[in-house]
């Protein structure tokens, strides 16, 4: 499914026009709908601001023609070299397959004095790539336009329309139009026309914007307006959950609930078991698994996820649109909504009910506070009936396990079902795998004159093992190995390898085992007369993490799914004072034990020898913590520090 998230973009050149056919086709006048501003204000002298103060951010948008168009104007005071560079670079994106651009204000304002520098500026055109590296190719183009002779001081004042609407849609219609930053902006300012007798709403989400929004009828005609003056919203903080948007937006939008998502979506995603290919398919998979419908079930997701590759053509109805079936078979790639409805397809021909599935993989939990509207989606799923139970799937994942109890489902909160009786989201609530990551370190040790030892088991279990299944196809056992000793390299001095790593991989119970032993010829440490060696569930300590912003706004990002466990076992080389603990830390943020205590030994042949296990589990209970919480949150990470290392001295 297409993503309306902007990231780095590949440029692709296309055959350019000369200048003069560029100019030609780009400029012309201001339509007659938009409504002008005819000043452009001032800066606030306590405006925040970077390289440049921004002054006007227009956007209007005409819904009443029967082509929508979207008109917008921007206006910047260049105030350092670096804004020199960014201002005088104006970057257009369309989608040429359903949108034309033309450009209707090209001014540099300097010292009060207009230039107009259509004649002078450098027009390109260039295919934007924004999700290459993610297989994701939409058709976006850029028009680039470079102006010449910009100089600290000047005003960049520039205006243009986009004329067209995405015909996946239909006669349903959706925008998003953002009336804030992390810059003061002098003036914003947004207008919506609509037929009233349309289903079409304007909504400022959640209150955020603190301007003035009005709605006003006349002639037909509902017009939506928002305006705001020196609007600051200065919430841009590293580490926040990707579902976390603090800024204000308008949402337009033709959609009234979630059903009037399902209806729009149901003629486009068409379940075809009935299709050649997708009979061919499943009859062979009969062939091979009679009498095993699961067995059925789980080679038909094999089929898609390994199969068929990931690679997505998105342009104009396809990002929307899943490609037929017998197309996605044929070619041997497509994207998540391609991949979706061929499982379907496919488990519907072995007699399994399966519906493609909306989902968001930034909202999650938080979906249901989004609007009913498509843009509200990124990612599509596989909603599978089975055995009176529903299991969610996905199509573009890849090396999941051979059994359905034991591969790791989806959990992204909600997902909207495409299926005729839908009216509303279905909260997804798969099983969750109790410890994803389970490490055993034995120690055998001796004293410092001679070598000790040690071997780590460390079992990946659910997404966890298919997420290092995937990894260790492409990645050489050996250069693993060195990873993993330098690993340990860095806490002992004189460490080999005792044997090669090895790998088990058990796809019924969805585990990857990978087993590591070392010799390490120098584990004390000496301070004067006396021996130290330290142990530390240094794996769980990984998950202990504070942020590196700590006077924040926003909440801080926490947590993973599932939970880990780390168990020591040491064998030391004489009898041992231990002093036995039990830790324990739980509050609303996470929940972290250590232990450390004496069990008993192998057997009785060996004497004068202590046996010390030391045990750590960690689980997080929320995915985020609220700036308000930050402090005690770190306390009690600072809590479970406490009990992280453990040391043992002797002198000889």
């Amino acid at each position: 499914m297409k993503k309306y998230l902007f990231a780095l973009c590949v440029l692709l050149p296309v055959a350019p026009p000369t200048l003069a056919q560029a100019q030609n086709a780009i400029y012309a006048p201001l339509p007659g709908w938009v409504v002008p501003i005819s000043e452009i204000p001032q800066a606030s002298p306590d405006s925040h601001y970077y390289d440049q103060q921004f002054l006007i951010v227009d956007r209007q948008v005409n819904l009443v023609t029967p082509t929508p168009v979207e008109y917008k104007r921007y206006t910047s005071k260049v105030t350092a070299i670096e804004g020199v560079e960014s201002a005088s670079q104006i970057s257009i994106d369309f989608d040429p397959s359903y949108q034309s651009v033309n450009v209707h204000r090209l001014e540099l304002v300097r010292d009060g004095k207009v230039m107009d520098r259509k004649a002078t500026a450098q027009i390109d055109r260039f295919k934007r790539e924004v999700d290459l590296d993610s297989l994701l190719y939409n058709g976006d183009e850029t028009l680039h336009i470079v102006l010449d002779d910009v100089k600290i001081g000047d005003i960049i004042d520039f205006s243009y329309t986009i004329s067209g609407y995405n015909p996946v849609f239909g006669d349903h219609r959706e925008w998003y139009i953002k009336t804030g930053w992390a810059s003061t902006v002098a003036l914003v300012n947004a207008r919506i026309l609509a037929p009233t007798d349309s289903t079409i709403s304007v909504t400022n989400l959640d209150g955020k914007g603190l301007g003035d929004f009005r709605q006003t009828r006349d002639n037909g005609v509902t017009t939506f307006t928002y305006s705001e003056r020196d609007g600051l919203y200065d919430f841009d903080e590293p580490e926040q959950p990707r579902w976390f948007n603090p800024y204000p937006y308008l949402h337009v939008s033709s959609f009234r609930d979630w059903k009037d998502v399902v209806d729009w979506a149901l003629p486009l995603y068409q379940v075809n078991p009935d299709d050649d290919e997708v009979k061919a398919l499943a009859s062979d998979i009969r062939q091979t698994y009679p009498e095993d419908i699961q067995k059925q079930a789980i080679a038909a997701i094999h089929f898609v996820q390994n199969n068929i590759r990931y690679l997505g053509i998105e342009n104009g109805i396809g990002s929307h649109q899943p490609r037929p079936p017998a197309q996605i078979v044929s070619q041997g790639y497509g994207d998540c909504k391609d991949k979706a409805l061929l499982l379907s397809s496919l488990l519907g021909a072995l007699g399994i009910e399966a519906y493609p599935a909306l989902v968001d993989t930034s909202w999650r939990e938080h979906l249901p506070s989004q609007p009913a509207a498509p843009y509200s989606f990124n990612h599509v799923i596989v909603a599978m009936d089975y055995e009176g139970s529903r299991w969610w799937i996905d199509a573009t994942r890849t090396h999941q396990g051979n059994r359905l109890d034991t591969i790791a489902q989806s959990e992204l909160g909600y997902a909207l079902v495409i299926q005729p009786e839908s009216t509303n989201l279905t909260a997804m609530t798969p099983p969750k795998v109790p410890v994803t990551q389970d490490i055993e370190q034995r120690y055998v040790i001796n004293h410092a004159n001679a070598q000790s030892y040690l071997t780590v088991k460390t079992v990946y279990r659910g997404l966890e093992a298919e997420r290092w299944r995937r990894y260790l196809e492409s990645k050489p056992l050996k250069e693993l190995s060195e990873e993993y000793a330098n690993y340990y390299a860095g806490f002992f001095g004189g460490l080999d390898f005792l044997r090669p790593l090895t790998v088990d991989d058990d796809m019924e119970s969805n585990e990857v085992t990978l087993n590591e032993a070392y010799v390490i010829g120098d584990l004390w440490s000496k301070e004067d007369d006396t021996y130290k060696f330290v142990i530390s569930g240094d794996i769980v300590d990984d998950y202990l993490i504070k942020p590196d912003l700590i006077r924040r706004k926003t909440p801080f990002r926490l947590g993973r799914e599932g939970a880990i466990r780390q168990n020591i076992k040491l064998s030391l080389p004489e009898s041992w004072d231990i002093e036995q603990s039990d830790n324990k830390v739980s509050n609303p943020f996470f929940e972290f034990s250590s232990s450390l205590k004496t069990v008993d030994g192998p057997g009785d042949v060996l004497f004068n020898k202590t046996y010390v296990e030391a045990d750590y589990y960690y689980r997080a209970k929320t995915n985020h913590v609220e700036a308000k919480d930050l402090r005690d949150y770190m306390r009690q990470i600072d809590n479970a520090w406490e009990s992280v290392d453990y040391e043992f001295t002797y002198r000889p």
